[in-house]
């Protein structure tokens, strides 16, 4: 198993329904495993606070430096809302991977869903997990959803273009073997930034228009690594997302919505990128740099 899968897991394994028949919502039976360094993970955190789901779902942050021995759980994340875990006995997230399934041989990757009741993963997607949060909060409590039927199409189709276009391009470009491929996938990221800050001149406040919906949940944990990390780490030094005026304020008005902005960490991501085993640098200091707002 090489870093470079290990950093971007495009497939996962675990796909079960929170709210199904065999995972019923219950109050403080599940519990959301997350790292403040992993964009994908910072999606769940996002939808967990938006929803209202902070007093149902328990949440354990791991450890910003990842190590081969997986994140850490034991020296996890210090902050309010990262509480211990719920099976003490186990202090790397490949030990939660292994006590709901064994055999399992994959990528002990976060965000996971975990459910108490049974030791099992409920879900380890973080596109289903939010999307299931949502669902979940829309049923049980007065909260407007974030995946509204009339919009679930077009939100589909951004979210896929943000995904093929920026998230998955960035990690291409960071971890190229050669010229030809960091080329194609470098383009692909600035094309993308300058086609979406002119969208978002055009929407409204938000990428599907004047409502927040999930495209923007999938949006600004990786855009809010961007100058910050990709930069130069990934050498994506093209531009700042401080040049495009649009997205600019739009990632400032989400800023303000403290279920964003304060599930954000700037030093926390970087040293878990720059530090990390399974990142394209030696791994020896964080960069002093830049000054992201």
């Amino acid at each position: 198993m090489s870093a470079n899968e290990i950093c971007h897991v495009e497939i996962t394994s675990f796909h079960n329904e929170l709210g199904s028949e065999d995972y019923p919502f219950e109050k403080g039976r599940y519990w959301l495993f997350t790292s403040k360094v992993c964009p994908f993970a910072h999606r769940t955190e996002i939808m967990r606070a938006l929803t209202g789901l902070t007093d149902h779902i328990g949440l354990t942050i791991a450890g910003a430096i990842q190590t081969e021995h997986g994140w850490d759980l034991g020296g996890r994340y210090e902050s309010v809302d990262s509480a211990a875990s719920p099976i003490a006995d186990i202090n790397r997230l490949p030990g939660i991977y292994k006590l709901a399934a064994p055999d399992y041989l994959g990528r002990a990757s976060v965000p996971v869903l975990f459910d108490t009741k049974t030791n099992t993963i409920v879900n380890n997607e973080s596109s289903e997990i939010i999307r299931q949060f949502d669902q979940v909060a829309t049923q049980r409590f007065e909260y407007s959803t974030l995946y509204p039927t009339d919009k679930q199409m077009l939100i589909g189709e951004l979210i896929n273009e943000l995904s093929d276009k920026l998230i998955t391009p960035i990690y291409r470009t960071g971890f190229a073997k050669d010229q030809a491929t960091y080329q194609l996938y470098f383009e692909m990221v600035f094309t993308y930034l300058t086609k979406l800050d002119k969208r978002l001149g055009e929407t409204g406040a938000y990428i599907a228009g004047d409502q927040l919906t999930l495209a923007d949940v999938h949006a600004y944990p990786h855009l809010a690594r961007f100058d910050a990390a990709y930069h130069s780490l990934y050498r994506l030094n093209k531009n700042f997302i401080r040049v495009y005026p649009n997205i600019t304020d739009y990632m400032g008005r989400l800023g303000e919505i403290s279920a964003f902005g304060d599930t954000l960490d700037v030093q926390a991501f970087k040293e878990g990128y720059f530090l990390a085993w399974n990142q394209p640098t030696e791994g020896y200091f964080t960069p002093a740099g830049p000054e992201v707002n």
